[in-house]
């Protein structure tokens, strides 16, 4: 391996939990609610562009077609919007509309019971239901009831250089032993052939997560997502590991010192010609000077999962279970996932909406139409790690895996943390 070189980027330091709600009130339309109008809060991820934009002039728009509404906005980023929200949904200060990741997420926030059951309201209001992809609904589901509705589809795929795959000969691989034999063939062509920046965990959820999935039974890795069952001493939890240090040998070495968006940079730049990215990152690629396609993550030889699986899970929105607006909190979020704002969210972020024709009939590009064809497509679709698992499993899971990758751990070592965490976890269940 050698290290890639670098390019320079601005960060944004973020060093409150939470945004004023005044200091957002001016994205969102000015001073507080007037009188006679209901006031809503809105709370997102997003403060960052190109989403603080979508979602201030859509809160706009939504303001200027309900004037007896007022929203107000608060938004932080990823790791501080995870910490607060759980602390305040399901409280008297609970925001109204709120952003949620689907899988084990959700279902933390329902058993704190923070989360309206949206499934009265939609059986009366059926074309909303209906207008989503089917397989973007039951992500959100929880005992059969639907706590939030999707605004985005993602997925999580090999990007290629084809320019450099061309001047080689090469072919985008479908197998495990095809995937190394072109990793060799890059390397010995001078090239980092994979970009990465493992220094944020989740990054590693997403490998760990679709090889988990690749190598390990159907059915044992569908038992270990439930707290109470499961055990995580399949060998095959230990061989996704390896086959993940198999692939590390092809990677920067600087790995664990890097951010995803650097490492996202890097490839922009020509610096790699493979790296796994969302389908929604297609929008940072504008300033890539070569052109570009994917490939699913290859069978492994002798791997149980079903590889024509994607590995990916879509994102969204629920209503507080202490709203005292339940109405307009709905009018809101129906205004938000309608198909012409999915039309709207694909255009202005490069995300893919979740709403049935929305993607097809923007003017995305073509490789986000494939995409979200892709995503409809799947055979399954395999949740993040981070999402499918307890948080005590995943944090033993990252952590300890992130160590393997600087070489201060084993595929076993890892495994043994796993295995430990998940017995907390069963007796605590």
């Amino acid at each position: 391996m050698r290290t890639t070189a670098r390019i320079a980027t601005a960060a944004l330091a973020v060093t409150a939990l939470a945004l004023p709600l005044a200091a957002c009130g001016a994205e969102s339309g000015g001073a507080g609610a007037s009188e006679g109008q209901v006031e809503l809060n809105f709370f997102h991820r997003w403060p960052n562009e190109p989403k603080n934009s979508y979602f201030a002039d859509l809160v706009a728009e939504f303001e200027k077609a309900n004037d007896d509404i007022k929203v107000n906005v608060e938004s932080v980023l990823n790791d501080a919007y995870k910490d607060k929200v759980k602390v305040v949904a399901g409280s008297a200060n609970a925001p109204d509309v709120l952003f949620t990741w689907s899988g084990s997420f959700a279902e933390e926030l329902v058993k704190s019971d923070a989360l309206l059951d949206l499934g009265p309201w939609l059986d009366e209001n059926t074309e909303l239901r209906d207008s989503f992809y089917e397989s973007q609904l039951g992500p959100f589901q929880v005992d059969g009831a639907q706590y939030a509705l999707p605004i985005g589809m993602h997925s999580k795929l090999f990007f290629y250089n084809k320019d450099v795959f061309d001047e080689l000969g090469l072919e985008a691989p479908s197998t495990w032993d095809e995937f190394v034999d072109v990793l060799q063939e890059l390397e010995d062509a001078g090239h980092t052939p994979i970009e990465y920046g493992a220094q944020e965990q989740w990054t590693i959820a997403h490998y760990v997560g679709t090889l988990n999935q690749r190598v390990v039974d159907p059915e044992v890795f569908a038992a270990d997502q439930d707290p109470a069952k499961g055990e995580f001493t399949d060998p095959g939890y230990v061989e996704a590991l390896e086959r993940f240090q198999e692939l590390a040998e092809y990677m920067n070495d600087d790995m664990t010192a890097v951010t995803h968006e650097i490492a996202r940079n890097a490839w922009i730049a020509g610096e790699a010609p493979i790296m796994y990215m969302q389908s929604s990152e297609v929008g940072y690629f504008g300033d890539a000077q070569f052109e570009y396609g994917t490939f699913n993550f290859p069978a492994v030889d002798g791997g149980k999962g079903d590889p024509n699986e994607l590995t990916g899970a879509p994102e969204g929105f629920a209503i507080s279970k202490t709203t005292e607006h339940p109405e307009e909190a709905q009018r809101f979020l129906e205004f938000m996932l309608s198909k012409q704002n999915g039309v709207a969210y694909t255009e202005a972020t490069g995300e893919l909406s979740a709403v049935q024709g929305a993607v097809e009939e923007s003017d995305a590009p073509a490789i986000s139409k494939e995409l979200a064809q892709g995503i409809v497509d799947a055979s399954a679709m395999t949740t993040w790690l981070d999402n499918a698992y307890d948080p005590q499993i995943v944090q033993a899971y990252l952590a300890e895996t992130q160590l393997m990758l600087s070489g201060q751990q084993t595929p076993e070592g890892v495994m043994k943390a796993v295995q430990e965490a998940a017995e907390r976890v069963r007796d605590a269940s």
